[in-house]
């Protein structure tokens, strides 16, 4: 799976009902093309979480839109060369909308308080959809995330409830690390971590665009089966016909609400 594929091939095939291996190949390959389909049309070229660097020309307001978003942390805004500062209640500096959590999110704006954009800005910020300190107790050497949201993508780190960290491994984990299993979403523990609480962290795709390239790689699957037909006669009687849109009616109500519409 790549990393920008927007679902499985295990997810794929359960929806198809396929069961063997014959197609496994091709339709891996058509998840990480209709992937790129739909992050290009939402002209979104990352979901995951990831670092951003984006330089902007002040207009000489307090108020700028970040073109990525759910916006995660903001690590610095510089204006015209000034480093400026994060602000601490009604302290000047730059304060960001907040996102509440859930997909699909909206573009957010960074406020200046006692500043003004009035030069050459950029700001450097972390962006993509991810949940944060998932809280879970170590009942078993095994622990799913929660996924509330879509299904998990990529570890972020886990904590103890302390916030002291823990150390990925991809051996046997001992107290004091963790595993990723070979099943998406499952983290390993060792027995010394039994009863202890921790927080998972961790990159998400949300479901509706999950459902979307499932949808999408199905019809791109089926369609090679009737290439360049937009209707096909059973015995004369009956007529079926076939969606030829780039994206089907289902597959774009899906999309709308993620797709990054720059304000003007």
């Amino acid at each position: 799976m790549a990393a920008t594929d927007l679902t499985t091939l295990a997810d794929v095939k359960s929806w198809l009902g396929r069961t063997d291996t014959n197609s496994d190949a091709l339709l891996a390959s058509l998840v990480t093309r209709a992937s790129r389909a739909i992050c290009s049309w939402l002209q979104r070229p990352l979901l995951l979480p990831h670092g951003v660097s984006e330089t902007h020309t002040g207009t000489g307001g307090s108020v700028l839109v970040l073109k990525e978003w759910p916006v995660l942390s903001v690590s610095s805004v510089v204006v015209d060369g000034l480093a400026i500062p994060q602000a601490a209640r009604q302290s000047p500096g730059w304060a960001l909308d907040a996102w509440n959590g859930v997909p699909p999110g909206r573009m957010q704006a960074l406020r200046l308080r006692g500043y003004l954009f009035g030069g050459p800005v950029e700001v450097t910020y972390e962006a993509g959809y991810r949940v944060t300190a998932e809280p879970h107790v170590v009942l078993d050497e095994q622990v799913e995330a929660t996924a509330p949201y879509g299904p998990w993508a990529s570890d972020e780190g886990v904590t103890y409830a302390s916030g002291t960290a823990l150390i990925a491994t991809t051996g046997n984990p001992t107290a004091g690390q963790y595993a990723l299993d070979s099943i998406a979403g499952i983290y390993d523990f060792s027995a010394g971590d039994l009863a202890a609480t921790v927080l998972f962290s961790y990159g998400f795709v949300p479901y509706d665009l999950a459902d979307a390239c499932i949808e999408l790689v199905a019809e791109r699957y089926r369609y090679a089966q009737r290439i360049g037909e937009k209707s096909h006669s059973l015995g004369g009687n009956e007529t079926v016909a076939f969606d030829t849109t780039r994206f089907t009616p289902l597959v774009m109500q899906l999309l709308q609400p993620y797709r990054n519409i720059p304000p003007l």
